[in-house]
């Protein structure tokens, strides 16, 4: 029986519902009841992949939880699957039987591809199907707030409008057009708006393609500066973090929550945004300090805040971001349907059934 290696989250132990016989059954049930919004049938979707990918399937999956327990669990290693663990040459003389080590992600710093190579292992990156659906989704939060959709949602008559605080009227028919008779004011333009993206990852790179398209100035702030190539590539241009504060209408994050980032945002860099910038969180709640973005909404300098994340979830019906708005806020929807997930699992497994059968 074949072992693969697998860094753990929540998405990629996945493969050991899959590919695992020994797999525990309320993992099984687990991972069911997750994809049956979109896949009633898991478990038959599950067996098909194991009749499908005979090289790979029976497998002990192996899940690590730190870089030291994967480093230490590769002698019997047939393939490794990580997402930002490093692979390199240690981990090689550490498993000398991997034939494949694949990545979660399209970012390759993580992995020694020229020591890998001289092994004759064989290196995948991943394009992510479910990294495209919350780009989608972040855009769209963008869009929503910027061209007040839901601030304006079925106002669709002068009274209801001024009873919301707009001053609808209509124009002089005789020499103006009557567009925007609501007299809605600080609608935004995509086009020549400046986005900064918080981390230019895998999802914040779904995001600038978006904002390419609408011809969108993009800057971005991380903690490593991309290649000029790869800024290139994402017409997009490195600023300090507080520089992009500075000079962005949309702000949009994209990192990961851990000691670093926790609290990274708050009264400091919301100051200095410019009057009605619309901020974008479908990362991690607690990135942004949630009292001082309270603030901010209520004081009115902040154009709005669209999050698909939240401090609790789920959540309360007093949430106080609920009474504003300029508020857009999903319940936590934007990795879109479960088949994204589903054939990104499917996509793994095919290409680590192909390593091993070679």
């Amino acid at each position: 029986m074949t072992t693969i290696v697998v860094q753990d989250d929540h998405i990629i132990r996945a493969l050991s519902v899959i590919l695992d016989p020994d797999c525990p059954e309320d993992r099984v049930d687990a991972f069911e009841d997750y994809y049956s919004v979109d896949m009633p049938e898991f478990r038959k979707w599950r067996d098909v992949l194991r009749k499908k990918y005979t090289k790979v399937f029976p497998a002990t999956v192996i899940l690590t939880h730190s870089q030291e327990e994967l480093d230490n669990s590769l002698k019997e290693a047939d393939g490794v699957v990580v997402e930002d663990y490093v692979f390199g040459q240690k981990q090689l003389d550490s498993g000398p039987k991997i034939k494949i080590c694949h990545n979660f992600r399209t970012d390759m710093r993580n992995i020694d591809e020229a020591a890998c190579e001289a092994r004759g292992v064989i290196v995948k990156p991943f394009f992510r199907r479910v990294n495209v659906a919350v780009g989608e989704h972040a855009f769209a939060l963008m869009m929503t707030l910027g061209k007040k959709l839901v601030e304006t949602n079925k106002l669709l008559t002068i009274e209801e409008l001024q009873a919301e605080g707009w001053p609808a009227r209509i124009y002089n028919r005789k020499h103006t057009a009557n567009s925007n008779w609501a007299r809605i004011n600080g609608i935004k333009n995509m086009r020549g708006s400046t986005l900064g993206l918080v981390g230019l990852g895998s999802v914040g790179r779904e995001v600038a393609r978006w904002a390419n398209a609408f011809d969108m100035k993009i800057l971005y702030t991380q903690r490593n500066q991309l290649s000029k190539d790869l800024e290139k590539q994402f017409n997009a241009s490195y600023r300090p973090i507080e520089s992009l504060f500075q000079e962005s209408d949309f702000i949009s994050i994209h990192v990961p929550l851990n000691e670093g980032t926790r609290g990274m945002i708050g009264r400091e860099l919301l100051e200095m945004t410019q009057p009605n910038t619309i901020i974008v969180n479908i990362a991690r709640a607690d990135i942004i300090q949630r009292e001082a973005l309270l603030e901010y909404l209520e004081s009115g300098h902040l154009g709005g805040i669209g999050m698909d994340v939240h401090y609790q979830e789920p959540g309360e019906i007093d949430d106080p971001f609920r009474k504003y708005k300029n508020a857009v806020l999903s319940p936590h929807i934007a990795i879109g349907t479960r088949v994204n997930g589903a054939e990104d699992m499917e996509d793994i497994v095919s290409n680590l059934n192909d390593a091993l059968g070679s």
